[in-house]
């Protein structure tokens, strides 16, 4: 079981984390959708996305950032 991390940024508005507890992605998409009441692919087209796949739990205390906070906050780090 991974927790998935689902957000929605646009110009107009921020939806998110929604986490969802799934065994696969596509799983983890058939669940948001049902809970959205629209279909995967009508989220996606409306800018949702993953923002973090958690498969563990961390090792040590700290800050879980999703990939792209990473990038917009370090823009020359690594990632």
């Amino acid at each position: 079981m991974k927790l998935y991390f689902f957000e929605r940024i646009t110009a107009e508005d921020f939806i998110g984390p929604i986490i969802v507890a799934a065994g696969d992605e596509t799983e983890a998409w058939t669940l948001l959708s049902r809970r959205e009441g629209q279909s995967v692919q009508a989220l996606r087209s409306a800018d949702w996305q993953v923002a973090q796949e958690l498969a563990a739990l961390p090792g040590r205390a700290g800050v879980v950032y999703p990939g792209h906070y990473r990038r917009a906050i370090l823009p020359d780090g690594p990632g």
